[in-house]
């Protein structure tokens, strides 16, 4: 897959492989500007649509995933043939080149439990992975600008943010001129997958595209809300994929 750019609505969605959003995200480690990857799916397009800031906010990312595979039906619609990339597979990987490279890499969000867990396994997995500042997400808003600047001190060049969206997204915009040459990531539950306290969906559900659907099953009126949130979203998404001309 060559890397090239599609619009849906208006949001950039670059249609990239793994090894080529990589690529793409490192050339930022060296450089000396950040880089905000987002990892697009149909709850974040239409949260975007009914908030105006947030929309531009994921429309200025540096780098935008294909994770949903709502957004790759709907391309799919438009006849692009794009294969789903997920933000976890695209975040593991960032984690592996950083290991290998020895950058230094941040954790923010999460409950203070899961990120500790998180940050255990993550070491098992990734020996020599750096983790130059770590931060769980239930902090008062007062004290986020100082975890901000008290995070960019320790210089990462990686920021993997779990504070949920759109509030994740929030952060890394209003924050992310404190890292320059770096990589900004929102991860949402990625951490609680780290941490051993949730399980991604099986293999088969992966290769089918079905991975929301395991997640909605198995957390259905849980903290995260899927079912709530999924079934007021995603209904209008596909009917507005349906009613719109091609951009």
């Amino acid at each position: 897959m060559t890397n090239s750019q599609a619009f849906l609505f208006g949001y950039r969605i670059d249609l990239v492989n793994l090894s080529e959003a990589i690529q793409k995200a490192w050339d930022f480690v060296s450089s000396s500007s950040s880089c905000h990857v987002v990892t697009l799916n149909p709850e974040m397009i239409m949260q975007g649509e009914q908030n105006t800031s947030f929309g531009q906010i994921l429309k200025s990312a540096e780098l935008a995933l294909p994770d949903g595979a709502g957004l790759v039906w709907a391309l799919k619609h438009r006849g692009l043939l794009v294969k789903r990339l997920p933000g976890i597979e695209f975040s593991e990987a960032l984690l592996a080149k950083a290991e290998a490279e020895r950058i230094p890499v941040a954790l923010i969000g999460a409950e203070p439990e899961v990120l500790s867990l998180a940050v255990e396994n993550l070491k098992r997995r990734f020996p020599g992975l750096q983790f130059s500042y770590t931060q769980h997400g239930f902090f008062p808003l007062e004290e986020e600008q100082a975890i901000a600047e008290a995070c960019a001190k320790t210089k990462p060049r990686i920021v993997l943010v779990a504070l949920g969206v759109p509030r994740q997204e929030l952060w890394i915009s209003r924050y992310k001129a404190l890292f320059p040459a770096s990589v900004l990531v929102g991860v949402g539950g990625s951490l609680d997958v780290w941490s051993g306290q949730t399980k991604r969906a099986p293999a088969l559900f992966r290769k089918l595209n079905l991975e929301w659907f395991y997640r909605i099953s198995s957390q259905p009126f849980g903290k995260q809300g899927r079912l709530k949130r999924t079934y007021k979203t995603l209904p209008m998404f596909v009917v507005k994929v349906l009613l719109a001309k091609e951009s």
